[in-house]
């Protein structure tokens, strides 16, 4: 045989060893393929085809990674590895084309040997990096999933004496072959493979069929390991069984390596709890189960997470979510289960209780130690959670109908103020129905003409002149009527039709403004409330300056107000938004002043003009002590910072006389109107002029 041909055949040798190891991955759900020294594609699996589309086809597979940005450096890795400078290595950032747009891969490349060390090929463990960038360190460990391994061979005769073992099975057991010749291979078993494998594995051989299948065994050390074995009779020319020859591979580390893919299946990678697949199976598997006992599944989400991860980054949020897990499974023993379904949302399943009560129980534990503040990073926080409760084999006999059930009741939660937790009860259902027709209605509510605006007449409290309105919206539902600003306002933030709707509230509130500024005279101001989303639009700015220009309403003359407790959600972001819009030329209030717990500090830094002093501080003066410090305070405060003033929810006569005397001179509430149609407020403020341009 000459040089070249030997060459050739113990390349050919290698390859089938390679390609032999590799077949074990054939239905693994981590994406593989198999590489030569060149690049060449050898083998796929199908999770590596169904990620790349290459149809089990090996040029698509060679086209999609030579033809990357990162083909020269994937080709030098493989060099490296040929020449076992390196064991294994990681390749990432690797981008490759494919049918539905380039993507982003990893590839951790080990190196297969035989026995004699020689490199083999490359086994590539590939991971699409936009989908499971969490699972780094499992897939890591996973490129060490093969190692080099012979397979090994034992022969015995029809009773199972051992006749003869090779240096592979020595080296897998640690039994060389003079300790066990005329053994029985049972001295290998660990006692932890059911003894019907045994019966059907000799059953099999002696009805001269091959037996394939898994055996865990013992080495001489006393450790174990997992042996696929196979294991074929051998009969003689007159068909009977004469020998029987076990070919076996030592598969411990794909065994554990398949319980970790396992564990990622169904564990959060994050904080270490049950995903949302082991939830919903666990929850099937008890719902099977018939109890007496009470079980309940609490739904539980984070209250305003999302403002952590915006203003603190990704990073903070997920030490929070690691430290709220470790919190619920102190709160949360066996046989009770937390799980994370994704996001800031968690569930906790409760088994075996005897009532009611210990669900209260631990919801209550549960939202008192979430309460305790925690450090993250340089700052302190508090978490606040609000819980939906469902009863398990009561409210529903199904998981979707649980989860749902759940979910509405852990919104009744937030809606109640958060922090809280709610029992599921039918009428929720018919409540969602109901809020999902009415947003269907609110999206076709400004077509249909059925919004309107309505204005408070904001009041010089001296004189009782008219110096301002407040525009505020009303919906009247063609079937319902009246529809609740609390109740459809909230749905236009959640639903994005807050932008659209606000631009319209804005638009009619100036054309309305420059009616009554012609009537009235130029010191005439209209205000108009700015809700969470408005104010965090990037194009807001741009919606009041297109407004002004297309109304011809004067800046001056729109007064644009926020809430305190908005302000100080994110003061430095705030900040910036009323400086540009300050820059437009209009004012800016601060709503409800006195109910957002902001300091003298921060006032100092807010680029306002006005203070709307919050009705909860004027309805109880001047007879609450309390209310009369509070309110004289605040008075007294904008002065000294040059701001202006105004009451909200003025009702008697008492109210205006103290607000006047302690220099407030501008008011609003039901003493001097109720919110009132454009045409009324003219008509009852400036009849005059009304009927002398008629």
């Amino acid at each position: 045989m000459s040089d070249q041909q030997a060459s050739l055949e113990s390349e050919y040798r290698k390859q089938e060893y390679a390609l032999k190891v590799f077949r074990n991955l054939a239905d693994s759900p981590v994406s593989a393929c198999l590489l030569n020294a060149s690049g060449y594609c050898l083998a796929t699996n199908r999770a590596f085809d169904q990620l790349l589309c290459t149809g089990g086809d090996s040029n698509s597979a060679n086209d999609c990674l030579l033809q990357s940005h990162a083909a020269s450096q994937l080709l030098d890795t493989l060099a490296a590895l040929y020449l076992i400078e390196k064991r294994s290595y990681t390749l990432s950032q690797l981008r490759i084309p494919s049918p539905d747009g380039a993507i982003d891969l990893q590839l951790h490349l080990s190196a297969l040997t035989d026995d004699q060390g020689q490199v083999c090929a490359v086994l590539a463990l590939v991971q699409d990096e936009r989908i499971h960038r969490q699972r780094e360190l499992e897939l890591k460990q996973l490129s060490n999933a093969v190692e080099n391994s012979g397979s090994a061979v034992v022969i015995t005769d029809a009773q199972g004496g051992i006749e003869y073992v090779n240096s592979r099975f020595s080296d897998i057991s640690g039994y060389s072959i003079g300790e066990v010749l005329g053994m029985q291979p049972s001295f290998l078993k660990s006692g932890n493979t059911p003894r019907e494998v045994y019966d059907e594995l000799w059953s099999t051989i002696r009805r001269h069929q091959k037996w394939r299948g898994t055996l865990h065994n013992r080495r001489k050390d006393g450790s174990f390991y997992w042996s696929l074995q196979s294991i074929s009779p051998i009969l003689d020319e007159n068909g009977t069984l004469s020998k029987i020859v076990s070919v076996s591979d030592d598969i411990t580390q794909l065994k554990e390596h398949q319980q970790q893919m396992e564990r990622l299946a169904f564990f959060d990678p994050l904080t270490d709890l049950g995903n949302r697949r082991r939830f919903r199976d666990q929850l099937e598997e008890l719902l099977r189960t018939p109890s007496d006992d009470i079980r309940a599944l609490l739904l539980l989400d984070l209250d305003h997470f999302k403002k952590i991860n915006d203003t603190m980054g990704h990073e903070a949020g997920d030490k929070l979510l690691r430290t709220v897990a470790n919190r619920l499974r102190f709160c949360v023993n066996e046989p009770h289960t937390v799980y994370r379904l994704g996001g800031d949302e968690f569930t906790v399943i409760l088994r075996d209780l005897s009532s009611i009560d210990r669900i209260r129980d631990y919801s209550d534990d549960i939202i008192e130690l979430l309460a305790q503040p925690l450090d993250i990073g340089t700052h302190q926080m508090q978490v606040t959670v609000s819980i939906g409760i469902t009863l398990i084999g009561i409210d529903a006999m199904d998981v979707s109908s649980l989860l749902r059930n759940a979910d509405l009741a852990m919104y009744r939660a937030k809606h109640i103020g958060r922090n809280t937790y709610q029992f599921y009860s039918p009428e929720m259902n018919a409540e969602a129905r109901r809020a999902l027709t009415l947003e269907h209605d609110l999206r076709q509510a400004l077509d249909r003409n059925e919004l309107k605006l309505v204005y408070q007449p904001q009041i010089d409290l001296l004189s009782g002149n008219l110096v301002g309105m407040e525009a505020l919206l009303r919906w009247e539902h063609p079937i319902e009527g009246p529809i609740s600003p609390s109740e459809f306002i909230p749905m236009a933030e959640e639903t994005g039709l807050i932008i659209p709707i606000g631009r319209w509230v804005l638009l009619q509130a100036c054309r309305q403004a420059l009616r009554v500024r012609a009537l009235i005279g130029d010191r005439f101001r209209v205000a108009v409330n700015l809700s969470a989303r408005q104010f965090d639009d990037l194009g807001l700015h741009a919606t009041v300056a297109s407004v002004l220009r297309e109304t011809g309403l004067p800046a001056e003359a729109l007064e644009l107000e926020i809430t305190e407790g908005l302000m100080m959600d994110n003061f430095t972001h705030s900040v910036e938004v009323l400086r540009k819009l300050r820059q437009l030329g209009l004012t800016l209030a601060i709503d409800d002043f006195g109910t957002g717990y902001s300091s003298l500090s921060y006032l100092k830094k807010m680029p306002v003009q006005v203070l709307k002093i919050d009705r909860s501080f004027v309805q109880d003066i001047p007879d609450d002590r309390d209310d009369v410090a509070i309110t004289s305070t605040i008075i007294l405060m904008a002065r000294q910072l040059g701001l202006q003033v105004l009451a909200e929810g003025i009702e008697t006569e008492e109210q205006r006389q103290f607000l006047l005397a302690s220099s407030c001179r501008v008011g609003q509430g039901y003493l001097f109107n109720k919110p009132l149609p454009i045409e009324a407020l003219i008509e009852q403020y400036a009849p005059d002029q009304t009927s002398s341009s008629s």
